[in-house]
């Protein structure tokens, strides 16, 4: 149930994301958007193994910068990521890579925000 709650969240995010940016259009179908959603979030989790194993190789770099190459490195993917699903125009197209760095940044804020505010993924006071 949460995993369905988060996909919804995000589709509202992506949404107010194509609403909000400039250079980003929606597609007409609400269905697309949901489609986009789902495709950020399967490209964001296949990244996962590929962005950990860059983290720990650049270890050194990150630790000279105090982390702002790891930052750097997870939004410079998720900008990729937003990116490719915005050239298969399903829910949303980009104009290039400002507009998708602009909206992989604003989606990424609203997903935390309404994940914040439904309390998706906290566990109940108490239980385990």
């Amino acid at each position: 149930m949460k995993l369905l709650l988060r996909w919804l969240l995000a589709s509202l995010a992506l949404l107010i994301t194509v609403h909000l940016v400039p250079g980003i259009r929606g597609v007409e179908s609400p269905w697309l958007i949901l489609l986009a959603a789902l495709a950020l979030g399967l490209l964001n989790l296949l990244a996962r193994p590929v962005l950990f194993l860059l983290k720990v190789v650049t270890t050194p770099l990150s630790c000279l910068t105090f982390g702002l190459w790891s930052l750097g490195l997870t939004l410079f993917v998720n900008i990729l990521v937003f990116y490719f699903v915005g050239t298969l125009k399903w829910g949303f197209e980009v104009d290039g890579f400002w507009p998708a760095a602009l909206g992989a940044v604003v989606m990424s804020v609203l997903t935390t925000v309404l994940t914040g505010l439904f309390e998706v993924g906290r566990r109940a006071e108490g239980g385990r």
